[in-house]
């Protein structure tokens, strides 16, 4: 609910038909009597609730002792009133205005500034809040109500738990404004130059000297304003507003003292830090003028020279770095050439010229100009990690050259030569799973089949999972064992069984999981009566595949009869009809299950 708005009675000393009397603490002469008869005319204007008459009245007594305490306190007291008076008819953009009018006038108006906090809050602004007070500060700043920001500031101001440095220079820019716009009144800057160096007692900044240095060269204190012009430089060397307000303090020190020479060197230096190259030459060559053997100017002058040549030296590498950014590289590359002439002792430049000549991938002048710029700057981490990397990118575009050649070799059936170029490339990166791979192929295709088994091999341990590589060596391996089946089929059918079984195992090592070779195996140990290891060669091909080796259950349950072992035997001629239930042996199986069933 709206806190009530509080009356604050008009206190005066009135005697009807006489003359107001009133004293001020230092006020020697007698009352001026047009001020006595303002302030009369105000209170009976009050009487009467004419409050823009008793403003007027009271305002006009101000204009002629505008810092007579007495007044200005009468005129805030009016001004409370009438916002009140406005509130009432819920004229409340008036009674804001009044209000804060009422406090600018005398800022010891309690009564004041709790009625314009109980009225912000009556319209929704979290009045007792440091911030919301500030925004309407930068609002009111906006629409160039000054007066009203500066209340709003010095009550935000009073609201934050610590003093804040930003508030601090808000309140010295309304002041420094006023200052400005009223005829150049000293109180004004001064109170603008104390609140500023407040907000630098506070917090160190670029922006708080500018502000001291601007108020001290309003008060002609040229020396200290640019030093602390120069305190900013110190802290943001390229901030171009302590760059200009020290071109500012520069220009008022010439123009109060224009045939000093050290103010134009000084000007220059300002100028020179701006890059305004042309200004500064000129007021070195003024400064020679009036003291043609003055030092400081001729090394400003030589200086200048070293200054433009790199300014010139940064719009080709600003270029450049354009061009770059495009993926234009031999126009930048152009543009950090002009660059280096202008300034060929630049790290930098080095590096960024290499970086390049990496990106076309021309490697060797990449190289040079990285070894450059570690030359000229040996801690240049930038080139070193460059250099680190760009050999890398050798190593692989060496490698895939060779590999590239080494596929049309191998493509034009020139295997001899693929070989010994996917070894040149393999001796370089030896690391590339893809390059045994394809080694591996080379030597298949050239009927090496054992080195492209064994490069298969190395391939895939150095990428486990790769699924072609594992089917590559799985069919490189059956490959091989192709040759001893057939030799292990040959010798089993001229009865050389022991050279069977021998030829059998062998291929076995290549391709364990085959389940017909283990079947042939167990046919050799059961015609060498070899029973044991006829057993485990048949059960392995009946666990590999138990449909398409059948056959091996049944002659597993022949084994294990002539073992006398009817009960395994009468499983296996099960299995062997589970799994083959019109295969050849079917019958047979049946009659041998029946009979042994018999012997029980």
């Amino acid at each position: 609910m709206f806190k009530k708005i509080i009356f604050l009675l008009l206190v005066l000393l009135i005697l009807t038909n006489q003359q107001i009397c009133y004293s001020q603490e230092g006020y020697e002469d007698a009352p001026n009597p047009e001020v006595v008869r303002l302030v009369n005319e105000g209170v009976e204007l009050h009487k009467q609730k004419d409050f823009p008459g008793v403003i007027m009245a009271f305002g006009e007594a101000l204009s002629i002792e505008p810092n007579n305490t007495f007044v200005r306190q009468q005129v805030s007291i009016a001004h409370n009133n009438y916002g009140k008076y406005l509130t009432e008819r819920t004229d409340y953009e008036n009674a804001l205005k009044e209000f804060r009018l009422a406090i600018y006038y005398d800022s010891q108006n309690k009564t004041a500034d709790t009625n314009l906090d109980a009225l912000l809050s009556q319209r929704g602004v979290k009045a007792d809040n440091a911030q919301s007070r500030v925004q309407i500060g930068d609002k009111l700043r906006a629409d160039a109500k000054f007066e009203f920001a500066l209340i709003e500031y010095k009550k935000a101001l009073s609201l934050s738990k610590t003093q804040d440095p930003n508030i601090l220079i808000n309140i010295g820019d309304i002041y420094y404004i006023l200052y400005l716009r009223e005829g150049q009144r000293t109180n004004d800057i001064n109170k603008a130059i104390d609140y500023y160096k407040k907000a630098l007692e506070l917090k160190e900044s670029a922006k708080a000297h500018i502000k001291v240095g601007d108020g001290l060269l309003a008060l002609k204190d040229v020396i200290n304003a640019i030093d602390h012009y120069r305190k900013a430089i110190q802290l943001e060397p390229t901030l171009q507003d302590a760059l200009s307000a020290n071109v500012r303090g520069w220009n008022e020190a010439v123009r109060l003292a224009p045939l000093v020479a050290e103010n134009h060197i000084g000007l220059a230096s300002a100028l020179q830090l701006k890059k305004d190259f042309l200004n500064a030459e000129e007021e070195y060559n003024q400064a020679l003028k009036l003291d043609p053997e003055n030092e400081l100017a001729m090394k400003g002058l030589k200086a200048l020279n070293q200054d433009k040549l790199k300014a010139q030296a940064a719009q080709y590498s600003i270029a450049a770095l354009k061009f770059h950014a495009e993926g234009k590289y031999d126009e930048a590359i152009e543009q950090y050439v002009k660059a280096l002439e202008v300034n060929p002792h630049d790290a930098k430049l080095h590096y960024n010229i290499g970086t390049a000549f990496q990106a076309k991938e021309d490697f060797e002048h990449a190289e040079k100009a990285y070894n450059k710029a570690l030359e000229l700057e040996p801690t240049n981490e930038n080139a070193k990690q460059a250099l680190g990397l760009l050999n890398k990118q050798v190593t692989q575009k060496k490698v895939q050259e060779l590999s590239s050649r080494a596929i049309e070799l191998q493509n034009s059936s020139n295997y001899q030569e693929a070989i010994t170029t996917y070894l040149a490339a393999i001796s370089i990166n030896p690391n590339d799973p893809s390059l045994f791979y394809n080694l591996g192929t080379a030597y298949q295709a050239s009927s090496d089949l054992n080195n492209a088994q064994l490069n298969y091999k190395k391939a895939l341990e150095m990428d486990k999972n790769n699924a072609v590589y594992q089917n590559s060596l799985k069919l490189i391996k059956a490959e091989l064992a192709n040759p001893l089946i057939q030799s292990a089929v040959t010798k089993q059918g001229t009865n050389d069984l022991v050279g069977a079984i021998g030829d059998y195992n062998k291929a076995l090592e290549l391709i364990p999981d085959d389940a017909q070779t283990y079947f042939n195996l167990g046919t050799a140990y059961q015609a060498n009566n070899q029973t044991e290891q006829a057993i485990q060669a048949y059960s392995k091909a009946a666990q590999l595949s138990p449909k398409e080796q059948a056959d091996a259950f049944f002659f597993l349950g022949t084994l294990y009869e002539e073992k006398k072992v009817n009960k395994i035997a009468i499983e296996n001629y099960q299995k062997y009809l589970n799994n083959a239930p019109a295969g050849s042996y079917a019958k047979e199986a049946k009659d041998r299950m029946t009979y042994l069933k018999t012997l029980r």
